[in-house]
Protein backbone atom coordinates (compact mmCIF):
# COMPACT_ATOMS: atom_id res chain seq x y z
CA UNK A 1 0.00 0.00 0.00
CA UNK A 2 1.48 3.87 -0.62
CA UNK A 3 0.58 6.53 0.97
CA UNK A 4 1.62 9.70 -0.35
CA UNK A 5 0.87 13.77 1.43
CA UNK A 6 -1.09 15.63 -1.15
CA UNK A 7 -2.71 19.25 -0.59
CA UNK A 8 -5.54 21.53 -2.10
CA UNK A 9 -6.46 25.04 -2.09
CA UNK A 10 -10.08 26.05 -1.25
CA UNK A 11 -12.00 28.87 -3.01
CA UNK A 12 -10.95 31.34 -0.05
CA UNK A 13 -7.65 30.21 -0.58
CA UNK A 14 -7.32 27.65 2.37
CA UNK A 15 -4.45 25.09 2.25
CA UNK A 16 -5.76 21.48 2.73
CA UNK A 17 -3.70 18.57 3.34
CA UNK A 18 -4.64 15.00 3.10
CA UNK A 19 -3.14 11.69 2.86
CA UNK A 20 -4.25 8.97 -0.42
CA UNK A 21 -3.30 5.40 0.61
CA UNK A 22 -3.30 3.89 -2.95
CA UNK A 23 -2.34 0.45 -5.18
CA UNK A 24 -2.26 1.02 -8.98
CA UNK A 25 -5.41 0.58 -11.10
CA UNK A 26 -8.23 1.04 -8.77
CA UNK A 27 -11.02 3.27 -9.52
CA UNK A 28 -12.66 3.26 -6.19
CA UNK A 29 -12.19 5.92 -3.33
CA UNK A 30 -13.04 6.63 0.05
CA UNK A 31 -12.93 10.03 1.60
CA UNK A 32 -12.61 9.94 5.50
CA UNK A 33 -13.82 13.08 7.13
CA UNK A 34 -12.53 13.28 10.74
CA UNK A 35 -14.03 15.29 13.54
CA UNK A 36 -13.53 17.81 15.95
CA UNK A 37 -9.52 18.07 17.21
CA UNK A 38 -8.79 14.54 15.15
CA UNK A 39 -6.66 14.99 12.01
CA UNK A 40 -5.25 12.52 9.33
CA UNK A 41 -1.98 12.36 11.22
CA UNK A 42 -4.07 10.31 14.23
CA UNK A 43 -2.77 6.45 15.46
CA UNK A 44 -6.98 6.05 14.81
CA UNK A 45 -7.37 7.45 11.76
CA UNK A 46 -3.67 6.43 9.85
CA UNK A 47 -4.71 2.73 10.92
CA UNK A 48 -8.51 3.10 9.40
CA UNK A 49 -7.48 4.23 6.59
CA UNK A 50 -5.00 1.41 6.33
CA UNK A 51 -7.60 -1.10 7.11
CA UNK A 52 -9.93 0.42 4.67
CA UNK A 53 -7.98 0.93 2.09
CA UNK A 54 -7.10 -3.39 1.66
CA UNK A 55 -10.53 -2.63 -0.23
CA UNK A 56 -10.49 0.83 -1.89
CA UNK A 57 -8.27 3.83 -2.43
CA UNK A 58 -8.34 6.03 0.89
CA UNK A 59 -7.93 9.48 1.18
CA UNK A 60 -8.01 10.88 4.95
CA UNK A 61 -8.21 14.61 4.92
CA UNK A 62 -7.46 16.98 8.02
CA UNK A 63 -9.92 20.07 7.93
CA UNK A 64 -8.89 23.48 8.64
CA UNK A 65 -7.37 24.69 11.84
CA UNK A 66 -6.50 20.82 12.08
CA UNK A 67 -3.22 19.11 11.11
CA UNK A 68 -1.38 20.45 8.53
CA UNK A 69 -3.80 21.78 6.92
CA UNK A 70 -4.06 25.78 7.18
CA UNK A 71 -6.42 28.50 8.83
CA UNK A 72 -9.23 28.33 11.92
CA UNK A 73 -11.24 25.93 12.21
CA UNK A 74 -15.53 27.22 12.17
CA UNK A 75 -17.22 23.81 13.75
CA UNK A 76 -18.84 23.31 10.42
CA UNK A 77 -19.44 26.92 8.96
CA UNK A 78 -16.93 26.93 5.84
CA UNK A 79 -15.77 23.11 6.28
CA UNK A 80 -17.74 22.41 3.38
CA UNK A 81 -15.72 24.17 1.23
CA UNK A 82 -12.69 22.07 2.60
CA UNK A 83 -14.35 18.95 1.35
CA UNK A 84 -15.36 19.80 -1.72
CA UNK A 85 -12.18 20.47 -2.65
CA UNK A 86 -10.58 17.38 -1.96
CA UNK A 87 -13.21 16.43 -4.44
CA UNK A 88 -13.04 18.04 -6.74
CA UNK A 89 -9.35 17.05 -6.94
CA UNK A 90 -10.75 13.16 -6.35
CA UNK A 91 -12.98 13.46 -9.03
CA UNK A 92 -10.53 14.20 -11.92
CA UNK A 93 -9.01 10.65 -10.88
CA UNK A 94 -11.70 8.67 -9.41
CA UNK A 95 -15.07 7.24 -10.81
CA UNK A 96 -16.43 6.08 -7.93
CA UNK A 97 -16.26 8.27 -4.46
CA UNK A 98 -17.69 7.26 -1.27
CA UNK A 99 -17.78 9.62 1.63
CA UNK A 100 -17.47 8.38 5.42
CA UNK A 101 -17.14 11.52 8.02
CA UNK A 102 -16.94 11.21 11.91
CA UNK A 103 -18.85 13.44 14.59
CA UNK A 104 -18.83 17.30 13.10
CA UNK A 105 -16.66 15.87 10.06
CA UNK A 106 -20.02 13.75 9.39
CA UNK A 107 -22.34 17.02 9.74
CA UNK A 108 -19.98 18.66 7.35
CA UNK A 109 -20.24 15.33 4.93
CA UNK A 110 -24.01 15.37 5.02
CA UNK A 111 -24.04 19.05 4.40
CA UNK A 112 -21.44 18.74 1.57
CA UNK A 113 -23.09 15.58 -0.05
CA UNK A 114 -26.55 17.87 0.16
CA UNK A 115 -25.31 20.72 -2.54
CA UNK A 116 -24.14 17.87 -4.89
CA UNK A 117 -24.86 14.00 -4.23
CA UNK A 118 -24.43 13.33 -7.52
CA UNK A 119 -20.98 13.51 -6.77
CA UNK A 120 -20.28 10.79 -4.79
CA UNK A 121 -21.75 6.85 -4.47
CA UNK A 122 -22.17 6.36 -0.96
CA UNK A 123 -22.51 8.05 1.95
CA UNK A 124 -21.13 7.03 5.41
CA UNK A 125 -21.64 9.14 8.53
CA UNK A 126 -20.46 7.86 11.96
CA UNK A 127 -21.83 9.78 15.02
CA UNK A 128 -23.20 12.70 13.12
CA UNK A 129 -24.90 15.08 15.05
CA UNK A 130 -28.14 16.09 13.89
CA UNK A 131 -27.82 19.52 14.07
CA UNK A 132 -24.72 21.62 16.00
CA UNK A 133 -26.58 23.54 18.92
CA UNK A 134 -28.57 20.10 19.55
CA UNK A 135 -25.27 18.33 20.83
CA UNK A 136 -25.86 17.32 24.27
CA UNK A 137 -22.02 19.03 25.21
CA UNK A 138 -22.01 16.24 28.22
CA UNK A 139 -17.96 17.21 28.31
CA UNK A 140 -17.77 16.66 32.26
CA UNK A 141 -18.94 13.15 32.38
CA UNK A 142 -16.60 10.45 33.25
CA UNK A 143 -17.36 8.58 30.01
CA UNK A 144 -16.41 11.90 27.82
CA UNK A 145 -13.37 12.70 30.22
CA UNK A 146 -12.09 9.05 29.53
CA UNK A 147 -12.83 9.65 26.00
CA UNK A 148 -10.85 12.44 25.72
CA UNK A 149 -8.07 10.77 27.72
CA UNK A 150 -7.56 7.67 25.55
CA UNK A 151 -8.10 9.65 21.79
CA UNK A 152 -5.16 11.96 22.78
CA UNK A 153 -1.88 11.67 21.08
CA UNK A 154 0.15 12.96 17.96
CA UNK A 155 -2.11 15.23 15.30
CA UNK A 156 -5.01 15.88 18.34
CA UNK A 157 -5.67 19.48 18.39
CA UNK A 158 -7.12 22.35 16.94
CA UNK A 159 -6.86 26.09 16.06
CA UNK A 160 -10.29 27.09 16.49
CA UNK A 161 -12.18 30.39 14.82
CA UNK A 162 -15.01 31.75 15.56
CA UNK A 163 -18.04 29.32 17.09
CA UNK A 164 -21.26 31.60 15.74
CA UNK A 165 -21.35 31.62 12.47
CA UNK A 166 -24.08 30.22 11.24
CA UNK A 167 -24.14 26.55 10.64
CA UNK A 168 -26.68 24.02 8.15
CA UNK A 169 -28.18 21.56 10.22
CA UNK A 170 -27.28 18.23 9.04
CA UNK A 171 -31.21 16.66 9.86
CA UNK A 172 -32.15 19.68 6.76
CA UNK A 173 -29.89 19.13 4.66
CA UNK A 174 -29.87 15.01 4.43
CA UNK A 175 -33.49 15.47 3.10
CA UNK A 176 -32.06 16.89 -0.11
CA UNK A 177 -30.35 13.50 -0.64
CA UNK A 178 -32.86 11.68 -2.40
CA UNK A 179 -30.83 9.07 -3.89
CA UNK A 180 -27.70 8.45 -2.55
CA UNK A 181 -27.68 5.49 -0.46
CA UNK A 182 -26.85 6.54 3.20
CA UNK A 183 -25.66 4.31 6.06
CA UNK A 184 -25.52 6.28 9.64
CA UNK A 185 -23.45 4.60 12.47
CA UNK A 186 -23.70 5.45 16.06
CA UNK A 187 -22.34 3.97 19.42
CA UNK A 188 -25.18 3.30 22.06
CA UNK A 189 -22.94 4.79 24.88
CA UNK A 190 -21.68 7.76 22.95
CA UNK A 191 -20.79 10.49 25.82
CA UNK A 192 -20.83 13.41 23.17
CA UNK A 193 -23.77 12.97 20.70
CA UNK A 194 -26.16 10.87 22.15
CA UNK A 195 -27.37 7.95 19.38
CA UNK A 196 -30.53 9.65 18.98
CA UNK A 197 -29.13 12.44 16.56
CA UNK A 198 -28.33 9.29 13.90
CA UNK A 199 -31.97 7.97 14.44
CA UNK A 200 -33.70 11.39 13.84
CA UNK A 201 -31.24 11.71 10.73
CA UNK A 202 -32.49 8.37 9.71
CA UNK A 203 -35.71 9.37 9.95
CA UNK A 204 -35.11 12.15 7.89
CA UNK A 205 -33.19 10.68 5.18
CA UNK A 206 -34.79 9.18 1.77
CA UNK A 207 -34.01 5.28 0.76
CA UNK A 208 -32.18 3.73 0.13
CA UNK A 209 -30.49 4.32 4.08
CA UNK A 210 -29.81 1.84 6.58
CA UNK A 211 -28.99 2.32 10.55
CA UNK A 212 -26.43 0.78 12.67
CA UNK A 213 -26.27 1.28 16.36
CA UNK A 214 -23.31 -0.47 17.79
CA UNK A 215 -24.35 -2.02 21.37
CA UNK A 216 -22.23 0.00 24.01
CA UNK A 217 -20.06 1.55 21.74
CA UNK A 218 -18.54 5.41 22.21
CA UNK A 219 -18.01 8.67 20.38
CA UNK A 220 -16.44 8.47 16.85
CA UNK A 221 -13.01 7.09 15.90
CA UNK A 222 -14.14 5.24 19.73
CA UNK A 223 -16.42 2.98 17.42
CA UNK A 224 -13.30 1.72 15.71
CA UNK A 225 -10.69 1.74 18.44
CA UNK A 226 -12.75 -0.91 20.38
CA UNK A 227 -15.46 -2.70 17.44
CA UNK A 228 -13.05 -2.56 14.75
CA UNK A 229 -14.22 -5.97 12.98
CA UNK A 230 -17.49 -4.99 13.60
CA UNK A 231 -17.26 -1.22 12.30
CA UNK A 232 -15.08 -2.28 9.04
CA UNK A 233 -17.74 -5.09 8.27
CA UNK A 234 -20.37 -3.03 7.80
CA UNK A 235 -18.36 0.05 5.96
CA UNK A 236 -16.91 -2.70 3.43
CA UNK A 237 -20.28 -4.46 2.79
CA UNK A 238 -22.05 -1.45 2.18
CA UNK A 239 -19.59 0.15 -0.43
CA UNK A 240 -19.48 -2.88 -2.08
CA UNK A 241 -22.87 -4.35 -1.84
CA UNK A 242 -25.82 -3.12 -4.34
CA UNK A 243 -27.80 -0.73 -1.52
CA UNK A 244 -30.86 -0.40 -3.01
CA UNK A 245 -33.57 -1.40 -1.60
CA UNK A 246 -31.81 -1.29 1.99
CA UNK A 247 -33.45 -0.60 4.88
Amino acid sequence: MKKQSHHTTTQDRTRISFDLYSLPDRDNLLVICPGFFQSKETAAFRQLSRDLSTHQDVICMDFRGHGRSGGLYTFSAKEGSDLEAVLDWARERYSAIHLMGFSLGAAIAINTAARSPEAIQTLIAVSAPSAFEKIEYRFWTPDAVLTGIRTYGPGVGCRPGPLWLKKQRPADSIRKIKSTPVLLLHGTRDPIVSHRHSERLFQAAGEPKRLELIEGGGHAEELYRYHSARLLGIVNDWIHTDTSGVM
